[in-house]
């Protein structure tokens, strides 16, 4: 159809060449509108542009298909505009022998979102509108509209009813039940590439179901053949890239970058970004089990793993972990510097052994959840209280013995291991435990690198899991594994002496201290959720139209067992310059307490490509999809965030 759609588009520029005296004809009526009668106080304010295709005609979506052209909008000449944004509705498949437009048909209505250089002033457009609008033959047109909108308050305008049912048309970012989970390439036996995606659904597609595909590199994609399994509700989607290049140079082409997926079903559109990994599998042949490791880890962006070390090694200085840096210290001073160097080294592999196979439990869990078609995610075992009465019991046992307290009997096992061999010194097993809750306790941060890697890791399958999760291990491991192999550092420590039971109340107390706030946690986890002064309860449902006023959207996903969210709180979003900036009368502040267990904060995370918290987005009229900050939040990024959203 693509070079149909060419051949007669030439045939038509050819009949009317020699008519330049007659006007070619128009096969769309355009205009502009607005659902309000004036511009208001606002910096945005909200246009239309309305489209209305003679029977059989269509034109284009953002991203055409095979073949065809966006709408291209000039606004050269207009007074008072700065800045525009135009919003696309959900489009409709056009499948003409074997080839895919995507297509708008009869009429389609443009939200339009437009920023003013100075608010409250009159705003005239002038629009110069190029479309290219198809048939049997393809047809170029040209449309000149203005519009007028003058100063004075915003009330309803007569098409605001029209305005209204143009943003029920658009995609939404979040729709309860829907998610999507992984997207990759596969290769069969035949060389034939094709995207899978995975994703959550409510209920089953319908026959018309559709999901459309958009890349950077302008790859065309054909209709899905669509899978679903009611009693998980995972929907496969496989779709077919419409390319002639081989499975290799796709896989270049296509990179590990971002997609974006719409999902459209009887009209109603549900969109998402994700990382494609697009290494391509490939049919499998036999390979010894070193080649199927090698290949497997040589198909993952090395970036991601090195992010994953980088991640785990970050997560020792955050302040999850800094409770298990009392057990490290008296670990280290109890050596005073005496023991052997091959004692040393088996102490502290053994603290290193204990993270990773603590690593390896968390990843083997996230895998049999996923399976299950649960909720996964970094840390959400502290939304169960059974795991925060765990590690509170632990927590107060290790502060008991390091009060030299045990006035409650203990198990013959536990006892024999969390009592020291003599005075200061754990057993081997002990330094192993300690590795192991070390890495426990580090699952209520997100630290930088880690938050790609763990939303990496639990988008794809089981392998990808388990390795990225070793590689976090034996990043958070790293100290560990270097005070084994270089124990010089112990010759300087001071020799043990009486000093050593002061400091080992010391940090009993520091223990005591992580087992309060724990407790803090298990009760906020039984207990009504509560939002922070000045924040609204998160409603994705809020984001769109309030975006559509011209406000600015802040959302904070948060909850009670995360430190770096309280983190965050106290040092970026509580400061008085900070807060101004969040109190402004145009920001929205949406806020969900991710404590207890929630799906629809976790498919919210989900259409971000995100399974931890915290999670900040800000969302504005020059921003509507959203701009994401990091997981340690400074206040250049929250305020730069506040004003790129508002197009300022």
């Amino acid at each position: 159809m693509r070079f149909a759609r060419i051949l007669s588009f030439l045939l038509f520029l050819t009949l009317f060449s020699g008519q330049s005296h007659a006007e070619a004809p128009k096969f769309v009526e355009a205009r502009l509108f607005s659902p309000v009668t004036a511009t208001g106080k606002a910096d945005v304010v909200n246009l239309a542009l309305e489209l209305k295709l003679q029977p059989k005609w269509d034109t284009y979506w953002r991203t055409p298909g095979d073949a065809g052209l966006p709408p291209d909008l000039d606004f050269k000449g207009s007074e008072n505009l700065k800045g525009f944004n135009l919003q696309y509705p959900v489009p409709h498949r056009l499948t003409v022998s074997g080839l895919d437009n995507n297509v708008y048909v009869d009429q389609v209505t443009f939200p339009l979102a437009v920023t003013l250089e100075t608010p409250g002033a009159p705003l005239n457009v002038k629009l110069k509108l190029s479309l290219l609008v198809c048939n049997e033959i393809c047809v170029p047109e040209k449309h000149e509209l203005t519009f007028t909108l003058p100063a004075g308050e915003a009330m309803p305008s007569t098409d605001a009813a029209l305005y209204d049912a143009a943003l029920e048309k658009l995609p939404r970012t979040v729709m309860e039940g829907h998610s999507f989970t992984s997207s990759r390439l596969e290769t069969g036996a035949d060389q034939k590439t094709v995207l899978v995606i995975e994703a959550q659904m409510a209920g089953e597609p319908s026959p018309e179901a559709d999901l459309f595909v958009e890349h950077e590199s302008g790859t065309a994609f054909g209709k899905p053949a669509i899978t679903f399994d009611a009693g998980s509700g995972k929907t496969v989607f496989r779709i077919e890239p419409h390319t002639s290049e081989t499975p290799e140079k796709l896989a270049k082409d296509l990179g590990s970058s971002e997609i974006t997926l719409t999902f459209v079903d009887k009209g109603i559109g549900f969109e998402g970004k994700m990382q494609l990994n697009a290494a391509p599998d490939t049919a499998p042949k036999p390979m010894s089990a070193p080649a199927k490791l090698k290949e497997k880890i040589t198909s993952l962006d090395i970036g991601i793993l090195l992010g994953a070390l980088l991640g785990g090694l970050i997560l020792n200085l955050m302040p999850c972990v800094l409770p298990v840096l009392s057990l490290k210290v008296l670990s280290v001073v109890s050596h005073g510097g005496k023991d052997s160097r091959g004692k040393i080294f088996k102490n502290f592999m053994a603290s290193a052994l204990g993270v990773l196979v603590s690593f390896w439990i968390m990843a083997g869990a996230l895998v049999a959840a996923k399976a299950a078609g649960s909720t996964i995610g970094w840390g959400i075992q502290f939304q169960h209280p059974g795991f925060l009465i765990f590690l509170i019991a632990v927590l107060l046992l290790f502060a008991v013995n390091m009060w030299g307290l045990f006035e409650i009997p203990l198990p013959r096992f536990i006892a024999k291991h969390a009592t020291a061999k003599h005075e200061n010194e754990p057993t081997l097993t002990g330094h192993f435990l300690t590795g192991a809750f070390a890495a426990l306790l580090a699952t209520p941060c997100t630290a930088p690198f880690l938050g790609t890697a763990v939303g990496f890791a639990l988008s794809r399958g089981a392998y990808e899991i388990f390795l990225i999760f070793t590689f976090l291990g034996l990043g958070l491991a790293l100290p560990y594994i270097a005070l084994a192999v270089s124990p010089r550092v112990f010759k300087l420590m001071p020799k043990p002496g009486k000093w050593m039971i002061t400091l080992r109340k010391v940090l009993a107390v520091i223990l005591l201290a992580t087992a309060v706030w724990l407790g803090s946690v298990l009760f906020r986890v039984s207990a009504e959720p509560a939002l922070d002064a000045g924040w609204q309860q998160f409603d994705a449902a809020l984001i769109a139209p309030a975006v559509n006023e011209g406000k600015t959207v802040m959302v904070d996903v948060t909850a009670d067992w995360c430190l770096t969210c309280k983190a965050n709180k106290k040092f970026v979003l509580e400061q008085d310059d900070v807060k101004a900036a969040l109190n402004a009368p145009n920001i929205l502040l949406l806020q969900a307490d991710y404590t207890q267990q929630d799906d629809v904060t976790a498919q919210y995370l989900g259409t971000f490509g995100r399974y931890g918290i915290p999670f900040n987005v800000v969302y504005g009229p020059a921003a509507p999809e959203g701009i994401v900050l990091p997981e340690l939040l400074t206040k250049k990024a929250v305020v730069d965030a506040l004003n790129a959203a508002a197009g300022e």
